[in-house]
């Protein structure tokens, strides 16, 4: 008995590793001002929002005050799940890489340590700083217990959330780094991995074939969730905020087949089914590390080396044949070899396959039109006659021909956003097949009409005289509408996706070189400071290139089929481009400055830290506050504004630049309900000052190169002592 307890000791309260990191990380001055500052915007947006709260609220009435604490709530569970989505792949990725790379992991495993005392310990140390955040936070979110709306239950599974993510995340980052998956790009590929897991989930969760009926909350509101619910954390952490519309089914109310074990727990308690879920993987995870940790270190190949030669798919070392290297070697082999953890052409292909596959997807099914019941086409109106020959609405019948009053009858087009005005057209614009919702007659119309109508019927029969038509495009397999959301989540989440992987790949291009020696044989080599910054600089955007690629042809493929349409004479007078043309031009120039703004960045942030984890760590938080700022300014100018200096400030960032090109009626006061002139107007605003802010930031990214060129002796020479 003395022998388990001291072992069970030994192995987590009394862990050499861990109190090392813990004794080490509390004196830090660094971790000191991250919580001080993490729990500062905390407090900082409690009380703006309490006070803002109380200011619209006249009185400041407890029951407004209770809503306000229940949306703070909100805000901040959203946050704290997101700094843990966003921090814990960066702090546990590198968890035995690092060791490695320092060329300590073989002195560890030559202590009296066991395999358990090094996982469990190099697991705890990196999630100390995540646990630490979360714990700070209590007090602040204990807040919005004071003015009620927010149960305790709700704080609990908010955090369990968040402390089931980071334990999940650190136990497959250990099992990578264990059983050597990875190396020095794991940090790169399983950061790239959390991101597109999580968002991949929520824009599966907005497909109906993936949706599940849920519980009526409210009267009126239908409920859903999906099965993506359960495997979510965003999507698990909406369930606890009672949302109406988003509410899991009653376990009795699930069909027979899907009430057993584990489908009934998942889909009617979607957040305790990934709570304990999350636990369970992470110990499934960490008990093979344990097991296989020595054995693993003591192989000369990885476990892929290992399992492609058993199944003779790998013949292990061979030859290979030369490769031809750019002018400048170090911008090569940025680009070719070393620049990312996606070095395998599989996965830089995929990406590309996925994305396009996706886009091509959109196209089809937005070009999937059906043949309207109640049609008119190309003759039913006679100019020449002023008369229309329309169908009948219910499908029996035979067609109506009706007189039309030339600026008395009134066709109607409802637009995509039902708060915006229907437009009024004219019958001689339409050219191509319309849908007819509805029409009525004089006769049908109210009794007082103008003069000029009466002058034009005289005194013939106003059932005959047609008063006002509503029309709309045919039907399609996937709404303009719901094209254009599709497609603009699309593009931003690939963005999102290649700046991260650029950020990362620029965080940890100097420091990889500092941790395996090669950056003292480069600089005593003839390679001058500017070669050699240039060099990363081009190889790192040489390599996000054909990524960048993949949102631009997307979109571009709306824009080859709108032409297409138009050359055709299939889309008629009344055309609406899904995506504005110019997006083909805009889109390349801001991506491709943005990503290399983020390499320069990452590079500086690589050049002046001395470990990787740190260096990719501030360099994904800088560029994330960054764009997240700026997209922030952009959207709220856009959507509380109706005028120029909006289109200005939303011109700067990609994510806006994005939105205003692709759906720019779904949000933004400048393009809904105006006319043809002033929404050419805004196009050409946004067309000139996109242009504008790409040179500044060539500017700034110039300048940025020249400082690191500058800097760059000195700041190595200060890393050296």
């Amino acid at each position: 008995m003395l022998g388990i307890h001291h072992y069970l000791w030994r192995l987590i309260p009394a862990n050499p590793i861990l109190l090392r990191v813990v004794d080490s990380g509390g004196k830090r001055r660094r971790d000191l001002f991250i919580r001080c500052a993490y729990l500062g915007l905390l407090v900082a947006f409690v009380v703006i929002s309490l006070v803002s709260a109380s200011g619209t609220g006249g009185s400041g009435s407890l029951s407004s005050l209770a809503k306000t604490s229940a949306s703070l709530f909100q805000s901040m569970s959203y946050l704290q799940l997101g700094l843990v989505a966003l921090l814990a792949p960066v702090f546990t990725a590198g968890a035995i890489t690092q060791e490695k790379d320092s060329q300590t992991y073989d002195i560890l495993l030559a202590t009296p340590l066991t395999n358990g005392q090094i996982v469990l310990g190099s697991l705890l140390s990196r999630l100390f700083f995540i646990i630490a955040l979360l714990v700070s936070g209590i007090p602040v979110f204990s807040i919005t217990q004071i003015f009620g709306g927010v149960a305790i239950k709700s704080i609990v599974l908010s955090f369990l959330l968040a402390a089931g993510t980071a334990f999940a995340t650190g136990a497959l980052a250990m099992a990578i780094a264990t059983f050597k998956v990875g190396t020095r790009r794991t940090i790169f590929s399983f950061y790239l991995f959390i991101v597109v897991y999580m968002a991949g989930g929520i824009v599966l969760d907005t497909f109906p074939q993936f949706q599940v009926r849920g519980r009526t909350v409210t009267q009126g509101i239908e409920s859903h969730i999906s099965y993506f619910t359960a495997f979510n954390p965003f999507l698990a952490l909406r369930v606890i905020f009672k949302d109406p519309t988003y509410a899991p089914p009653n376990f009795e109310d699930l069909p027979a087949a899907q009430q057993s074990w584990p489908v009934g727990y998942m889909l009617s308690n979607p957040t305790g089914f990934y709570i304990s879920f999350m636990f369970l993987f992470s110990f499934v995870l960490v008990l093979p590390s344990i097991a296989l940790l020595r054995r693993m270190a003591q192989s000369s190949t990885n476990l892929r080396s290992q399992i492609l030669q058993k199944l003779k798919l790998s013949k292990g070392d061979r030859n290979r044949k030369p490769r031809t290297v750019w002018t400048n070697p170090i911008a090569w082999r940025e680009a070719r070899t070393k620049a990312s953890a996606a070095r395998a052409t599989v996965l830089r292909y995929s990406f590309i396959l996925i994305g396009l596959g996706a886009a091509v997807y959109l196209v089809i099914a937005y070009a999937n039109t059906s043949a309207p019941v109640n049609a008119i086409v190309r003759g039913s109106y006679d100019e020449r006659l002023e008369q229309i020959t329309l169908p009948a609405l219910d499908g029996k019948g035979s067609p109506k021909t009706l007189n039309v009053i030339p600026g008395g009858t009134k066709v109607v087009l409802p637009t995509d956003n039902p708060d915006d005005e229907p437009e009024e057209v004219d019958l001689r614009r339409m050219q191509g097949t319309m849908e007819v919702v509805s029409y009525t007659t004089f006769a049908e119309a109210p009794p007082t009409q103008n003069s000029f109508v009466k002058g034009q019927m005289g005194r013939r029969d106003p059932s005959r005289f047609l008063n006002t038509l509503v029309v709309r495009p045919p039907a399609r397999g996937l709404d303009a509408g719901l094209a254009r959301k599709y497609l603009l989540g699309l593009c931003a989440v690939e963005f999102a996706v290649i700046l991260l992987i650029v950020t990362n790949a620029a965080a940890s291009t100097v420091t990889r070189e500092k941790e395996d020696g090669t950056l003292d044989l480069l600089l005593s080599s003839p390679i001058t400071s500017r070669y050699y910054i240039w060099g990363k600089l081009r190889g790192l955007v040489s390599f996000v290139m054909p990524l960048v690629a993949v949102p631009v042809v997307s979109a571009g493929l709306f824009v080859v089929y709108d032409i297409f349409q138009q050359i055709t004479g299939t889309s008629g007078e009344l055309f609406q481009w899904l995506v504005f043309p110019e997006a083909v031009l805009l889109l390349p120039g801001m991506l491709i400055i943005i990503c290399a703004f983020a390499a320069i960045l990452g590079m500086q942030m690589s050049l002046r830290c001395r470990t990787t984890v740190a260096a990719v760590m501030s360099s994904v938080g800088i560029v994330v506050g960054i764009c997240a700022g700026m997209g922030w300014c952009g959207y709220s100018f856009l959507d509380s504004s109706q005028n120029q200096m909006a289109l200005i400030v939303g011109s700067f960032s990609p994510f806006t630049l994005m939105q205003m090109l692709i759906d720019p009626y779904a949000s933004g006061r400048n393009y809904r309900g105006i006319s043809a002139s002033a929404l050419w107007t805004a196009r050409s605003i946004v067309t000139v000052t996109t242009l504008v802010a790409v040179g500044i930031y060539v500017a700034i990214v110039w300048q940025m190169y020249t400082g690191m060129v500058k800097g760059f002796d000195m700041t190595i020479r200060k890393q050296s002592r």
